[in-house]
């Protein structure tokens, strides 16, 4: 599996930690993150979120492809704003495993909460 991620990384989203079944990334936002009402665009939110569940997903060799994802945004996020996304491994089964994303502004106020369930292709 190619283990670049174009669209992750035109967003401006980096890796910063990677162990399997846990990611830490971030991205800082510019004015090309910003919705019509000036704040973060929810994409880009969702998208640093599904980058680190994909790759933790994927930490332990085994192909796996997403089944459920759901985001609660709690806060808003503004350009100058760095956001980080941990990914933890809450179950990891033969079939199917899940995992939480916390993503985060620099001063730790919480921006959004991600939960998502994956498909493993290649388990026993």
């Amino acid at each position: 599996m190619d283990s670049r991620d174009v669209f992750s990384e035109n967003l401006g989203i980096v890796i910063d930690r990677e162990e399997p079944g846990t990611v830490d990334a971030h991205v800082h936002l510019t004015d090309n993150h910003r919705n019509q009402h000036g704040t973060a665009h929810g994409g880009v939110i969702f998208s640093l979120a599904d980058a680190v569940f994909a790759r933790a997903s994927n930490s332990h060799g085994v192909p796996a492809v997403a089944l459920d994802t759901s985001m609660t945004f709690i806060q808003a996020a503004r350009p100058g704003d760095t956001l980080y996304a941990h990914c933890e491994e809450e179950a990891l089964r033969h079939r199917v495993a899940v995992y939480t994303v916390r993503v985060t502004e620099e001063n730790g106020r919480l921006i959004a909460l991600f939960r998502g369930t994956v498909f493993r292709l290649g388990g026993q």
